[in-house]
């Protein structure tokens, strides 16, 4: 099958993502296909679809790539109808962290910039790479191998695009390690999503002025016991180890 003719590389962390940083290359070089650059100028973590009305000004770095003051969604919808039409293929990430569950599929920056390509009429893939060890306690091995990893993913999906399905959400976990630190040998698995019990996702501020802030207790999907989660689903899966696979309608419905 032939290549995609240009594909779209957005994210929601922004151009400060070390994962993108290590992405864009990878695309662009092992698997040959060419690309433009679209992202938020800055973090847009956790706004699923949100589209802004403007004026969004876009900072242009150099050919083939630009930074948007705006959502991810954002960012898809003027490359794709402005910037660079000719792409017909959308992949969104990776995620520093998760989208597995319920809730962080449908509040994912990374999922909604995907979703925003599915509804143009390209393919669309969400990808993200989990941890379990703690913010920015991962190796250069461990981004490179899941890189390599994800790049095989999205090959594999564009050469084998199942009939029905309108986007793709792509969990892979950073140094294929279970929650306990044990390395495993990672399969690629077609799951569900979990419907997880979704939790609060702030705490408050301590300074008596009855402000909250920011404190996800509620994207802890992995200190879920097993019990309480679906075999074969995302963070059944991930929780293992495993890359997670998810077929999904553009309408936030499972395929």
């Amino acid at each position: 099958m032939k290549s995609p003719k240009r594909v779209l590389l957005t994210n929601d962390d922004g151009p400060d993502s070390p994962f993108f940083q290590a992405w864009v290359p990878h695309v662009q070089q092992i698997l040959g296909w060419s690309a433009f650059v679209c992202i938020p100028d800055g973090p847009q973590s956790f706004v699923s679809k949100a589209i802004g009305k403007g004026p969004i000004s876009i900072r242009h770095l150099e050919d083939g790539a630009a930074h948007v003051a705006g959502s991810p969604a954002t960012c898809v919808n003027i490359a794709l109808n402005h910037l660079a039409a000719d792409c017909d293929f959308v992949i969104s990430g990776p995620n520093v962290g998760h989208n597995a569950g319920r809730g962080s599929v449908l509040s994912s920056g990374t999922v909604g910039a995907a979703l925003e390509g599915s509804i143009a009429g390209r393919k669309a893939v969400a990808v993200s790479f989990p941890f379990f060890r703690g913010f920015d306690n991962w190796s250069t091995a461990d981004v490179d191998t899941a890189v390599q990893a994800a790049g095989s993913v999205m090959s594999d999906l564009w050469e084998n695009w199942d009939e029905g399905v309108d986007l793709y959400n792509c969990n892979v976990p950073l140094g294929f390690t279970g929650p306990n630190g044990n390395p495993v040998q990672p399969q690629t698995l077609r799951t569900s999503v979990d419907p997880i019990s979704y939790a609060s996702l702030y705490k408050p501020s301590g300074e008596g002025d009855g402000a909250f802030v920011w404190g996800p207790v509620g994207l802890r999907v992995f200190q879920e016991e097993d019990s309480n989660l679906l075999e074969g689903s995302d963070v059944w899966a991930v929780k293992r180890g495993n890359i997670s696979v998810t077929a999904l309608k553009a309408g936030f419905l499972q395929a």
